[in-house]
């Protein structure tokens, strides 16, 4: 079942990946009078961030609540944004409306790779720039997260990814992106960069990260459990445990995580 990314809060999440986003937005100006499309934009970062260099934005998400918090951070600086309900299969802009298509640790989680894929090429203009992040598996969030896929599964079977996490599709492998956007056309670059996790503890970290939508979604589906109490807690001390495994501060809580940023363009551009 698709993740619902209106539960919990997502913005202590999005407040940490804002300085990613300024580094896609940034590498891709000059932006005045392009139109941007922010695929899976959430509370709006690279939406805002672009529309304050002067492009023509459209921020997509099928969050409704998060639509909601985009629309009032863009008011609140003042900026002309439209934000729509959207998701990887279905981008509400015109074919070729883009001159440049981001999509900030979004588009990786769309089931559908290949889908996602080919609409994000349909909405991108013949001279434009599809731009994406992608996670490299081995970090700190992976490993945590492969923690409760695990014990999801544990608990009610089928995959162990756990709810919300990453399409199989290899968003961060070179070969695996070259060989999906070729068949549309577009080759791809990548850059690798990485980025900590912060916190005064590795306790402290687990529960500003309790209302992450993915944790909240979990401990629903635990609460359709008559042992629920147990199962939460028996989930916290997995969850911990992870989270103290990848700890590279001793005196409070740091972790890294390596990301690439995919940058796709025409064959011809």
């Amino acid at each position: 079942m698709e993740l619902d990314w209106s539960l919990g809060r997502y913005e202590p999440t999005a407040e940490l990946l804002l300085l990613i986003s300024e580094r896609v937005v940034t590498m891709s100006e000059p932006l005045a009078g392009k139109h941007v499309v922010d695929l899976g934009c959430g509370t709006g970062n690279a939406a805002l961030l672009a529309a304050e260099r002067g492009a023509v934005v459209t921020g997509v998400d099928p969050a409704a609540r998060l639509l909601a918090v985009a629309r009032k951070r863009a008011a609140e600086r003042g900026l002309q944004v439209e934000f729509a309900a959207g998701d990887s299969a279905s981008i509400p802009v015109e074919d070729g409306a883009a001159d440049l298509l981001l999509s900030v640790f979004a588009v990786i989680f769309a089931p559908d790779a290949e889908a996602a894929i080919a609409e994000m090429m349909r909405a991108t203009a013949a001279e434009g720039l599809i731009r994406l992040t992608s996670w490299i598996p081995g970090g700190s969030m992976t490993a945590i997260n492969r923690t409760a896929g695990q014990f999801m599964a544990e608990m009610f079977g089928g995959e162990s990814s756990g709810p919300g996490t990453a399409a199989p599709f290899a968003w961060h492998d070179e070969a695996a992106l070259q060989q999906a956007f070729a068949a549309h056309g577009f080759t791809v670059e990548l850059e690798r960069h990485s980025m900590q996790l912060r916190a005064t503890s590795p306790e402290a970290y687990l529960e500003e990260s309790a209302q992450h939508p993915m944790a909240v979604s979990g401990a629903q589906a635990l609460a359709s459990r008559s042992d629920s109490e147990e199962l939460q807690a028996e989930l916290d001390r997995r969850l911990l445990a992870a989270v103290r495994e990848v700890n590279e501060d001793p005196a409070a809580f740091q972790a890294s995580n390596e990301y690439v940023i995919v940058t796709a363009r025409r064959s011809e551009a």
